[in-house]
């Protein structure tokens, strides 16, 4: 999830880098982000797609999920199934809606860790015994 959220940034941030200045000087800070999106003009909607596709993705909180994935593991505690099933319940209705896309490789976090919760739910209970 950490490399997928870095990766996500770097590569369509190469695309956001020219209207990154803008977004320093206030170009988002519009009203017009409430106007219907047909009606919006082609400037804000690039600025919005380019915004949207990298700091206000879900890259960022990606990030964050992973490492908090991480930290959990180096603490020996097993991470809930029900984080697994909800990832990997939003990459598959993402994948359906927009193909092709990297939204599949949603999946690829979600089973590992279905898969870590039910090994650790195996030790607990042989542990038990």
């Amino acid at each position: 999830m950490i490399a997928m959220s870095l990766l996500h940034f770097v590569v369509l941030g190469m695309d956001a880098m020219p209207l990154m200045g803008g977004w320093a000087s206030g170009a988002l800070w519009t009203m017009a982000h409430w106007e219907p999106v047909i009606s919006q003009p082609q400037p804000l909607l690039a600025n919005n797609a380019a915004f949207h596709a990298t700091l206000g993705s879900f890259a960022g909180p990606m990030l964050v999920f992973g490492a908090l994935v991480v930290w959990m593991d180096r603490r020996g505690i097993v991470p809930p199934a029900f984080l697994g099933w909800g990832l990997g319940a939003w990459a598959l209705i993402a994948s359906l809606v927009m193909e092709p896309s990297g939204y599949p490789l949603g999946l690829i976090p979600a089973v590992l860790l279905i898969m870590a919760s039910r090994r650790g739910q195996r030790v607990q209970k042989s542990a038990r015994a």
